[in-house]
């Protein structure tokens, strides 16, 4: 008796799950498709630069000192000729000053001399025997001495340095362009040969990226790129052109800690003028190194191993159905299919997607 309850009972058990199975693909699974069409497909390969500046003016001071005027601020766009800063020159105009009576002394002194003795009358009375040879020629020694027009010289010369030293004071902008590189406070004392600042060139800009050697056989002079700048999580493209290619690799560190060989490779923008861009930026550079039109293409993720083939399924008179594919390029998200699929094909994303099995009714959520 009891064996006959329990065959009933796993009978019963049968029944319903062959219900629920037939249930189930009567109801069909959702599942998120994509519908092929032709499209275009593009293999590139993405690399961070950081955008430069093509004319730029760095600024030193010959002599430093304290600052006492700083009219300008970082980022502050300024014109040709503009005050940049002033040093304290309180010094200057004072040695100028002494330097200036010095002289003015000494030239006094020199007229004087010189207005003292008429070499005319001496020779007269030489040739007349009334003085010797000896007082005539000291005469004539005290009248075109170089003793103080040395000594003019010299001042003159140590003035035109103090008025030198006083003009280099005052930094005046050399160019039209943005302040870059501004650390100077109004107060602060400055170093001979200090670096000061750095005018920039209103958009005159250009971006520098280093691409791993392996990479650059697939990148030639003219080549057409995408910048890719994110913007507060949304992305924005700037186009650009490949404007020079360095002869040489250097050694780079990886985030990773890898040394690796990259080359230099310099980008053109297409419209600085336009862009949102400033030098020391960090973005993205595409290098799309292939092309091919009319493609079907998939994601990669789309793919599963089938009978040592790659397949796909798709959806074909709303059923589910596993098909055998071709693939040829690829990039790091996608492949073309060759072969085994049809323009308005729907195929099933998931592959993993659970119940998806052959002939089961398949409702497309897109």
């Amino acid at each position: 008796m009891k064996k006959k309850w329990k065959l009933i009972l796993g009978l019963l058990i049968i029944v319903a799950i062959v219900a629920i199975v037939l249930q189930q693909y009567s109801q069909g699974i959702e599942a998120k498709t994509l519908e092929i069409q032709p499209r275009t497909f593009s293999k590139a390969f993405k690399e961070e630069g950081k955008v430069i500046s093509n004319d730029e003016y760095k600024i030193y001071t010959a002599n430093g000192g304290k600052v006492v005027e700083l009219p300008i601020s970082e980022g502050q766009l300024v014109e040709k000729g503009k005050l940049l800063l002033a040093f304290d020159n309180s010094e200057l105009y004072f040695q100028l000053q002494q330097l200036q009576a010095q002289l003015k002394s000494i030239i006094a002194q020199y007229e004087l001399e010189k207005s003292q003795i008429s070499l005319d009358k001496m020779k007269e009375l030489y040739e007349a025997g009334a003085i010797s040879l000896k007082e005539y020629e000291d005469a004539w020694n005290t009248v075109n001495s170089q003793y103080y027009p040395g000594q003019i010289d010299a001042l003159n010369a140590q003035i035109d340095m103090l008025q030198y030293k006083i003009e280099q004071s005052q930094v005046i902008a050399p160019i039209e362009g943005i302040v870059s590189g501004l650390d100077l406070k109004k107060g602060m004392i400055a170093m001979a040969g200090e670096h000061l600042m750095t005018i920039i060139q209103k958009n005159d800009y250009g971006v520098e990226v280093y691409v791993l050697t392996e990479d650059v056989a697939n990148i030639s002079s003219g080549m057409k790129v995408d910048l890719i700048q994110d913007n507060k999580g949304e992305d924005l493209i700037f186009a650009g052109e490949v404007e020079q290619i360095a002869s040489s690799a250097i050694e780079k560190t990886s985030a990773l800690g890898l040394i690796e060989q990259r080359i230099k490779v310099t980008i053109k923008l297409d419209e600085p003028q336009n862009s949102l861009l400033r030098p020391g930026y960090a973005l993205d550079i595409q290098f799309t190194t292939e092309t091919k039109e009319d493609c079907f293409i998939v994601p990669k993720t789309a793919l599963f191993p089938y009978q040592e083939s790659d397949a796909l399924w798709v959806v074909r008179e709303d059923k589910a159905e596993v098909q055998k594919v071709i693939t040829s390029l690829e990039n790091d998200r996608e492949v073309v299919i060759t072969q085994g699929l049809n323009a308005g094909d729907q195929v099933i994303l998931n592959p993993q997607l659970e119940g998806l099995t052959e002939g089961i009714k398949i409702n497309n959520i897109n």
